[in-house]
């Protein structure tokens, strides 16, 4: 489990989380609820920095929790997380190899 966001050598903040990066962890697992702690030993930020972050995408309407004990919450994903360029694209092509046409489909029917 990782402390501290990583510092490069001129002290800027090295690796950044975005919110999708955030969101791919609930979609990682099959769990549907997670808890800062296990989000924060799955990216390389501390466990406050992603308690902070989610908190902020909660107000976007991103994620929710429910509280489960005096200090507690588990967090799960309102929307999920969006395709990059290369998986979208892989994707569609999938869609389109696979994919009837609507006149294949009446030939079938009819031939029926």
């Amino acid at each position: 489990m990782i402390e501290h966001q990583p510092r490069d050598d001129s002290g800027e903040f090295g690796e950044k989380v975005t919110e999708q990066d955030i969101l791919k962890q609930f979609d990682a697992t099959d769990d549907p609820f997670l808890t800062t702690t296990e989000l924060a030993e799955q990216l390389p930020i501390s466990r406050q920095a992603v308690h902070h972050r989610l908190e902020q995408m909660r107000e976007r309407g991103l994620v929710d929790k429910k509280k489960t004990g005096a200090r507690g919450a588990g967090w799960w994903a309102e929307v999920a997380p969006q395709l990059s360029p290369e998986a979208l694209d892989r994707v569609e092509s999938a869609e389109r190899e696979s994919a009837t046409s609507l006149d294949e489909l009446r030939a079938e029917f009819e031939s029926t």
